[in-house]
């Protein structure tokens, strides 16, 4: 897949590089929005965001999306999660 490069039209170069989507991003709001659109799949979807990131090398994504998982997972067994997630998948 195909790397999105950003739209700095209009944007000095040195501005871009203060000031990033992941210094204003809070998980919590990440995860309320997970649990509307998702319900009672919101882990497994938080989780299919964090390992797309993961593989795709994107790592501040990564960081945010399992943030947002670990809040979801609430200290459920990860294999559990897991599982669901491959369940859900197939």
């Amino acid at each position: 897949m195909p790397r999105i490069h950003h739209d700095n039209v209009g944007a000095d170069a040195s501005d871009c590089a203060d000031f990033t989507f992941w210094d204003v991003a809070q998980p919590e709001e990440a995860v309320k929005a997970a649990l509307d659109l998702y319900g009672s799949n919101a882990a497994i979807a938080a989780a299919h965001c964090a390992l797309t990131a993961r593989f795709d090398g994107r790592d501040r994504d990564y960081r945010f999306w399992s943030e947002v998982f670990s809040k979801l997972n609430d200290g459920k067994s990860p294999g559990t999660q897991l599982g669901s997630y491959i369940s859900w998948r197939q």
